[in-house]
């Protein structure tokens, strides 16, 4: 029997989440005062400690990346979106804006590239949604297939640098420890 069975059926919560913890760590989180890059203060064992509390804040209680809503509406999709940890990115769908945010772990930026998220995101693009890859303090708004493409065979954020463009996003710097 797998863990998960067996969790469910000890009345335990499931989490298809495991341990990732990318979007307690990579985004901002306005009602949490927490900048981007910087692990969430609530983080405890590899997981929320306030999960099903009164203090979670609304915006935590409502996101879902795409890996997570695809299992838990059953979706399609469910089968083909990577688990973050394994992708080295996780996405979602902002429906008021008509974009998707790609965040990047920066400990293994180029991962992504080589999963089938490229694959899974170039319908949305060619019909008009609007791309957004955050990646090591980098933002960068894709319009067309043929930009992604080109991110798909060079580091961005490498290229910017070199040029010596300051980041997008400061806390980056501020918060980012390159791993040893």
């Amino acid at each position: 029997m797998g863990q998960a069975k067996r969790k469910r059926e000890q009345g335990g919560r499931i989490s298809h989440c495991r341990s990732c913890t990318y979007c307690c760590v990579l985004p901002a989180i306005g009602p949490l005062d927490k900048p981007m890059y910087r692990a969430c203060s609530h983080l405890k064992d590899r997981g929320c400690g306030i999960f099903g509390q009164p203090e979670r804040p609304a915006a935590c209680l409502a996101y879902r990346c795409a890996y997570l809503e695809a299992r838990e509406t059953d979706s399609p999709e469910k089968n083909k979106i990577p688990h973050p940890l394994e992708a080295g990115a996780y996405f979602h769908r902002d429906p008021v804006e008509n974009a998707i945010v790609l965040f990047v772990d920066p400990a293994r930026p180029e991962i992504w590239k080589m999963s089938i998220i490229p694959d899974l995101l170039r319908p949305h693009i060619e019909s008009g949604t609007v791309l957004v890859i955050i990646d090591r303090g980098r933002q960068l708004l894709v319009k067309s297939a043929s930009i992604l493409d080109e991110i798909l065979k060079r580091d961005f954020v490498a290229f910017a640098n070199t040029e010596g463009r300051p980041l997008d996003h400061s806390a980056f710097a501020e918060e980012w420890k390159e791993p040893s």
